[in-house]
């Protein structure tokens, strides 16, 4: 299993495009939300970077900017109370998405009464994250998971945040499981791309053994998800992945959304 120190050499070149591009948003060369989706395509573009697949690659460079903002808050530290005010209209999405994170940070992701879960509802009930409570759950899980993979928020606040949000949404519950999927896909993928997964049965092993971590169960991604973020991600040679996925199609797949 990957160390915490190691998948995060995995981001290097992410972090680093993250960091180029807040050098053109402090320049005043990015006024609009528009204009960094943009400039986020050229960058990593040009760095040969694939955004954080969700499960479609609809608007993916949008909600790739959830990767920006992590990077100058909790990275480069460059987010105070005015600064952030300052670029609300094109972080809009993101600094709604990391006020949530808190309030239920500061909860210890539990609602612990009624309170609680309509505070939680109300917040999330906002058009800035989608036009649907699906959807704005999703941007939620979005913004978390990324702080998450990258190692800037700890394991326990993504978990936390699905939790807090099946408990308000119970409805959703199923829907928002998609994303721990998503996650331990992309754990599992990590693991291939560090070389620590050579075999088959060590793969399967894997997908389950996070499950049990993270004490959920139907949480195990299918094949196909984890051998498409290993691939286009992580950038594995498919002789490697051909080894470990001998029963996928070759074909690429290109998975459902979130």
């Amino acid at each position: 299993m990957s160390s915490g120190l190691d998948a995060r050499q995995l981001y290097k070149g992410r972090i680093e495009a993250a960091t180029e591009i807040w050098s053109k948003i402090m320049r005043n060369e990015v006024s609009t939300r528009n204009q960094l989706e943009e400039l986020v395509y050229i960058v990593y573009k040009q760095k040969g970077i694939e955004p954080f697949r969700g499960l479609s690659k609809v608007r993916i460079y949008d909600k790739e900017i959830a990767t920006i903002f992590i990077v100058g808050k909790y990275g480069l530290g460059l987010l105070d109370g005015e600064l952030t005010n300052a670029f609300k209209n094109i972080f809009n999405v993101e600094i709604t998405c990391d006020e949530i994170y808190n309030f239920l940070k500061a909860r210890n992701f539990q609602l612990n009464d009624n309170n609680d879960t309509e505070q939680l509802r109300k917040m999330v009930d906002n058009e800035v994250l989608g036009p649907r409570t699906e959807e704005r759950g999703f941007r939620l899980l979005r913004y978390v998971f990324t702080g998450t993979i990258m190692r800037f928020f700890p394991e326990e606040d993504f978990i936390g945040t699905y939790r807090a949000l099946s408990a308000a949404y119970p409805d959703l519950a199923g829907r928002f499981m998609r994303y721990v999927r998503f996650y331990v896909a992309f754990r599992v993928a990590e693991d291939i791309a560090l070389g620590n997964i050579k075999k088959v049965e060590e793969k399967k092993i894997m997908k389950y053994t996070h499950c049990l971590r993270l004490n959920l169960t139907k949480c195990a991604p299918h094949d196909k998800l984890i051998r498409e973020i290993a691939l286009r991600v992580y950038k594995v040679p498919r002789k490697v992945l051909d080894r470990l996925f001998p029963n996928e199609d070759q074909r690429s797949f290109i998975p459902k959304a979130q």
